[in-house]
This record gives C-alpha cells, structure tokens and sequence, in this order.
C-alpha cells in the first residue's frame, strides 16, 4: 500500500515538474525571441540613424556589441515574463528578503562587464570620428552632448591620477599641467577613501573604477533611498519602491549624474536608523561604518549650494528619527555610546584626512572669481522655479528630447512629486483628523522656510547668518523638490482611513475631485510649458500624465479601501520613473571611445615626461582627451586656478580677473602679445603669443589645423590621422 502510494505521489509530482519545467522553458523561449527581435530592431534604427546604408549591415552582422543588447533585452524581458509563472507576491518577497545579494551580484556582474552610463562616447563625436571598436558607440541610448561637466571634466580628471609614478596619490601632474590634487575628486587613495569608496576600483583598472562609480553609485542610492521611503512609510514595501524610484531615476538625479549629497544624506539617516533600532552588536558596527562612510562623503562634497539648504533637511529628518525612537534611545548601554565615540572620531580624522589633502584646492577655490566670490540671498525666478517644480519630473521622460529655451535641460529637470499636492492635502489631513505627524510638520516647515528663500528672497544678513547665501534659488529648489518625494512618501501612507470593507470600486464624487485636480494641474503644467518648450507638448503625453495625477491623487484619499487603485497609482510612479532613467543616460561599455583609437596610443607613447607640457587647439574637447591619455595639458580644464602659470603670462595681472576661476581653457596662438578672453562664467579663451610658448614650455601642440612656423619658433608634424594632428614644438637659439 505504501509503495502503491509512493508511485502515485511520485507521478503526480513528475506530472507537476514537468507542467512547471515547461512553463520555465516557454518563458525562457519567449524572452529569448524577444529580446532577439529587439535586439535586431535596436540595432536597425541605430544603424538607420547613423547611415543609408547601414541598415543592412545591421541586419545581417551580429558583433559584440549586439550581444550586449541582446542580454540587456533578455534581462528585461525575463524580468517581466517572471510575472506570468510566479506568484506576484512571493516573487517580490523573495526579492526584498535577498535584496542586499541581489543588489552586490547586480554590482559584480555590471563592474566585471566594464558597464557604466557615461557619455564618453562624444569623444568619438570629436576625436578620429568612427576609428576604434565597437564599443566606442553606447550598447543603449543616447550620448549626451550637454553633460559636459562630466565627459569632459570629471572623467578625464579622474582617469588622469593614475599616470604619476605614484598613482593616485595627493598630486597628479596631467591635470592643468601642473602639480594639481587629486583628493577632491576621490582620487587620492587612503583613509579620505573612505569618503569614495568606489574609488577603490581603480587599482584593477580605469575602466572598472569609472564603472564602479557609476554602478556603485547607482544601486546604492537605490537601495538606501528604498530603505527610507520604506522607513518614512510606516515600512511599506512598496511605497519604499516608488520612494526609490522617484529619487534615483529622477530628472534631477540623472541628469546631474548622480548627486552625492542624495545619497551621502539618506544613507546617514538609514544607517542612523538602524543603529539604534538594532539590538546585535555586528549590525550596530554595521551602521556605524556606514555613518563614517554616508556622513564623510556628505561634508567632503564641498559644493555649499547643495549641502547647505539639504543640511538643513537632513538635520530636521535627523531629529524626527531620534524623537520618534527616543525610548530606544533611552535604553542605550556603554556599548552603545563607546561604538558612537569611535565612530564620531573616525569621521572627524576621515573629514580631517580630506581637507588636509585638498587644502591647495580650497584656497585656491575659495578666492576665485567664479565660484568663489558667489554669494546669493534668493528670490527671483520666481515663475521658472514653480515651472519646474511643478512639471520638471511630470514630463520626465520627453525631457531628453525637448529643446528648452530658458535653460538647459540639465537644469529644468526635477523630480515627480505633485507639488503642492503633498504640502496641502497633509496639512488639510492633520487639521481634519487632528493628526499631529511630527515628520509631516517637519517636511511642512522645511517647505515653508526654504520655499520663502527660493521664491521671495530672504535679507541678505540673514542669509549669511543662516548660511544660505552659499546657495543659490535653483539649487535650494533642488532640494526642496527632494523633501516633497518623502512628504509625498508619507502622505499615501500615513493619512489614509481604514476600513473594514475592502471595496474595489471607485466612489464618482471622489474620483470627479481626482480628475478635477490632475487637469487642473495639468492645464497649469502645460501653461507654463509655453515658455520653456520650443515645441507644445502632445494631446495624448497631456492625456497621460493627467490621468496618471488623477490617479495618485485618487489613491491618496482612497489607499485603504481601494487596494487596487492605489498599487495602480504607484506602478505608474515607478513606470514612469523607469522611463525617466532609460531615456537620459547611455548604456557603454569601457573607455573604448578613448582608448581605443589610433591617437590615444600616439599620445601615450610621447607623454611618458610629464615636465613635456602639451597644449591642444580643439576647444574643451582636446585638452580633456589628452590627459584622459596621461599628457601633461597646460589648458586642460582649470577647477582651481594655475595662478603660478597665469602670472607668467601676465606679470602685470591685468586679466586675473579673467583666469582667476573654475575654468574650460580655449587656445588660439597669435602672433601679437598675449590676452585672456572671457566666453563664459566658466570658460575663457588664451590668444597665446608664439614667443610665450617657450616661457610656458611647451613641447607638443594637438590641433586639427596644420601649423605655420612664426619667429623664433617651429613645428615639426609628428602625426596626422583621422584629422588628429600633433606637432612638436621646437625653438630657435
């Protein structure tokens, strides 16, 4: 009887694997063929786009490049077809219980693969068009021109600390030309590491350190910002996703390529939380380490514009966590105040060790013109600032394709929070129910406050005192629209009244109420787009994004007993997010759009001699690739003056008003005497004189104009290829 009884449960259980190995395997099947034909019809347009005949060969070749896109497909498309053969609920369980292994394989996989969302691939737009590897162009998306402070600043100044003979110590010789630190851009490796961890990853390499940065930076925002959203929610999982997703896929965040005081600030209120609500002794050195590490990097950023008004969230933010655990905190033991003490040293030497190693920078930083000399007591912009406020997350995702006409599109881009909708109805919400929410009153004020300096402007006493006048009204609104996600965050889960009946319908006045909201903002959004958008936006993206605000708008006063409206609201939260963070930033691979080209190994074989000054003619663009490849450039971007070089060239210091400043340096040689030119806050022009090339010492010029010996001076073409040319530079006795 019992092995009749085996035999059976044996076959029912073959009969149930085998139904569930080919659910898997049909699954598995058609994410296969549909990433295969998305891959394909990519790849076509991509071709298509860059020529006629292109398409072709994108039909017919299939490089490695297509099998980069190939797998990032079918992990897109595996995630999704997952939904069909597992139980929602238990999928989701399982990837928050694991979330952390998830988030270091996700880490490891994307680092070892050299995977990062620069937009260094504009070298290949400039330098040797087309000459390189595939993977000068991006596996995914669209290279962006306009984020130049990242391709052709902070990359290449990063990449140019590993050429010394002692890389990645306190100088590099690349950048500038001169003896220029590396501690403030994370270069300088030791115990201020601890403030860049990323950094680390340069020692296996420049192309995994850069893909560190941008991975690491990535996965971690989204992870401590879901811890927060999830802590500010009442521990709502999903809410802790939309929170995630808000901030880390936001315009704003994208688009300024991942702002440190986001997730230096965030994590040290995470790590603060679970200090002292976790009772083990490991876990507390845990969040303790992370409090040196989150808080460090916070106040090593050393950019006041943003940590002075986010300082003061986060002091707020800070404050409601200790009250709302104030028993906790109560019961702390000796242990508890000793691994505080420590860690409150360790961040001091950390914040110490940074400071001390970047004290020629902010010396130097600090007396400049631009932006030293900045000083600002707010207001003014007054309709700009709501404009953006209000629509700068609403229309996300075609804001990588629109043109703007009052500013660039890295500044009109913001964060999707309904703004006043949190403020209002969470206000409304304790004054009807007599709710005193200490988070909600904070975030409120926090508005209030800092809305008034933004929109009205304080005096200007008062902005120094405060120290606000380190601002400025764009970047205080910066962070005033990252308070409204968690006051938002906290509004979908804290005012909403339970019910006994779960009811799925929709009740008409409150939905009518709904939609009356999302078109009226809608009709204002769109008002105020008339003045930013060259081009109005489209019926049906206008339809869309006021169905979407009536449905959030919806699920706030109906979350409890319209379950169903209220995951609806928040799928569309993080879809729309997601398609945010697709359309900015480029999915690459490498630094192959630098190395890879013909001109990057010339240039490496004549840079060994770092006192053989370069000089290159090809704007902004030259000099950035030159000491991306290790060649001491004169004119490479200045983000703290060569004073010592400028005053050679003007002993008389007329034009220091000029180069005294965070500057792009543009060279033209003259035979007439030497000047500086202003073009913009952060870009002058040297009209260099012949004569004054010895007094700088220069060796070698890059240029894509051939060059006509002038008195006392002569050129000798070393190189020409691709319309890269390099001349040394030679001098008559």
């Amino acid at each position: 009887m019992i092995k009749v009884d085996f035999f059976t449960w044996f076959i029912k259980m073959m009969k149930y694997e085998r139904r569930k190995a080919l659910c898997v395997g049909i699954v598995l099947l058609c994410s296969i063929l549909f990433a295969l034909l998305a891959e394909r019809g990519y790849s076509y347009l991509v071709a298509v786009w860059a020529s006629d005949d292109g398409a072709q060969i994108a039909i017919g070749g299939f490089s490695s490049i297509n099998a980069y896109r190939f797998i990032l497909f079918f992990g897109g498309t595996l995630f999704i077809f997952i939904h069909f053969i597992l139980k929602i609920e238990i999928f989701y369980d399982y990837l928050y219980r694991y979330r952390y292994l998830i988030a270091i394989l996700l880490f490891v996989f994307l680092v070892m693969n050299k995977i990062h969302f620069s937009s260094i691939g504009m070298f290949n737009v400039y330098i040797q068009p087309d000459h390189g590897s595939d993977f000068r162009e991006p596996i995914f998306g669209f290279l962006r021109a306009i984020r130049t402070d990242e391709w052709s600043v902070t990359t290449p100044i990063q990449l140019s600390a590993q050429y010394d003979p002692e890389p990645f110590g306190r100088f590099n010789m690349i950048a500038r030309g001169a003896a220029t630190e590396n501690m403030p851009n994370g270069m300088a490796l030791g115990l201020a590491t601890l403030a860049y961890p990323m950094s680390i990853f340069y020692i296996f390499g420049a192309e995994y350190g850069v893909s560190a940065r941008w991975v690491g930076t990535l996965i971690m925002t989204f992870m401590v910002t879901f811890e927060f959203a999830y802590i500010v929610s009442g521990k709502n999982r999903l809410l802790g996703v939309v929170g995630a997703c808000l901030v880390t896929f936001s315009p704003f965040f994208q688009w300024w390529s991942y702002v440190f005081f986001v997730t230096s600030g965030i994590g040290t209120l995470v790590c603060l939380y679970y200090f002292i609500n976790t009772e083990t002794t490991f876990k507390k050195l845990l969040s303790s380490f992370g409090l040196i590490v989150f808080f460090s990097q916070f106040i090593v950023t050393l950019y006041p514009a943003w940590q002075v008004p986010a300082g003061f969230l986060y002091l707020g933010l800070a404050l409601w966590i200790v009250l709302d655990n104030r028993e906790k905190v109560k019961k702390f033991g000796k242990r508890d105040y000793m691994i505080l003490g420590v860690t409150a040293i360790l961040i001091m030497a950390v914040i110490a060790t940074f400071l001390y190693g970047s004290r020629e920078y902010i010396a130097g930083i600090s007396n400049t013109i631009y932006p030293g000399t900045r000083h600002d007591s707010g207001g003014g912009g007054f309709v700009w600032n709501l404009n953006r406020m209000i629509s700068g997350g609403v229309f996300a995702p075609i804001s990588a394709f629109r043109s703007f006409v009052t500013s660039n599109i890295c500044e009109f881009g913001g964060m999707y929070t309904l703004f006043p909708v949190p403020i209002l109805f969470s206000a409304f919400m304790m004054i009807r129910k007599r709710i005193f929410d200490l988070l909600s009153i904070i975030l409120i004020i926090y508005t209030l406050i800092v809305g008034s300096y933004v929109f009205i402007g304080w005096p200007e006493w008062f902005a120094r005192v405060t120290f606000m006048s380190f601002s400025s009204p764009t970047r205080a609104a910066d962070v005033l629209l990252f308070a409204q996600v968690f006051l938002l965050i906290r509004a979908m889960s804290r005012f909403t009244g339970k019910s006994t009946e779960m009811q799925n319908f929709l009740e008409l006045k409150l939905l009518a109420g709904s939609l009356a909201v999302g078109i009226f903002l809608i009709y204002i959004i769109e008002r105020f787009s008339r003045t930013t958008l060259e081009t109005s936006l489209g019926f049906s993206y206008l339809m869309i994004s006021m169905l979407g605000l009536a449905l959030i708008v919806y699920s706030l006063f109906d979350k409890q007993r319209n379950q169903k409206m209220f995951k609806l609201a928040c799928l569309y939260m993080i879809c729309i997010s997601a398609a945010t963070w697709i359309s900015i930033h480029p999915i690459m691979k490498g630094l192959d759009a630098i190395y890879s080209k013909p001109l990057s190994a010339k240039i490496s074989e004549l840079a060994g001699d770092h006192d053989e000054k370069w000089i290159s003619q090809q704007g902004a663009v030259g000099p950035a690739y030159l000491i991306a490849n290790g060649a001491s450039t004169i004119n490479s971007t200045n983000f703290y003056p060569n004073l010592e070089l400028w005053y050679r060239l003007d002993p008389g210091r007329s034009h220091e008003h000029i180069y005294n400043r965070y500057a792009n340096i543009s060279v033209v040689l003259t035979t007439e005497e030497t000047s500086f030119g202003l073009l913009h806050a952060d870009h002058i022009i040297l009209n260099l004189s012949y004569n004054d090339l010895a007094t700088i010492k220069v060796k070698y010029i890059h240029t894509q104009e051939p060059l006509i010996d002038a008195e006392g001076v002569f050129f000798t073409l070393i190189y020409n290829e691709g319309g890269a040319l390099i001349y040394s530079v030679g001098y008559d006795e």
